[in-house]
């Protein structure tokens, strides 16, 4: 009986296999997910003077990311509470595994290129640089996408 059971278990194994490798190919986008980890601004910090972080962000997402034909997404989340809500997920889906250096080049680049004043660019940079000192990269794919 545990011969017969074993047969069948093998048989449906490779069934599986079969039939997972005979799914036509799917072309998934890529998506970088970085973990930013927000530092507090230390006190009376004067880099911060007037500083808001909606309008960092926004500025880097309306000139870097929205002209930036090799991302087609992206999105900024956080936890929602405890002590992992100074981690923030970018997520970037890029056009294809290749455009991703390139990608970060070229938000850098229009970011660059949006300052008219060499004084802007280096405190937008300065900012983005002290708040998100530390962080880590995931190169991941979309593995189904479940209708809901």
């Amino acid at each position: 009986m545990r011969k017969i059971a074993a047969v069948a278990f093998v048989v449906t194994i490779l069934h599986l296999s079969a039939y997972a490798q005979a799914q036509p190919p799917v072309n998934h986008s890529p998506v970088v997910v970085t973990t930013w980890i927000f530092e507090m601004l230390p006190p009376g910090d004067t880099l911060f003077k007037n500083f808001n972080f909606d309008s960092l962000m926004n500025y880097y997402v309306d000139k870097g990311i929205r002209p930036n034909t090799m991302i087609k997404n992206f999105r900024v989340l956080r936890h929602w509470w405890g002590d992992d809500s100074f981690k923030l997920l970018f997520i970037y889906e890029m056009a294809d595994l290749n455009s991703m250096d390139k990608a970060e080049d070229k938000t850098t680049e229009l970011i660059d290129a949006s300052f008219k004043n060499e004084a802007d660019k280096k405190l937008f940079w300065q900012r983005f640089g002290r708040v998100f000192n530390r962080h880590e990269d995931n190169i991941m794919q979309d593995w189904v996408k479940p209708k809901i």
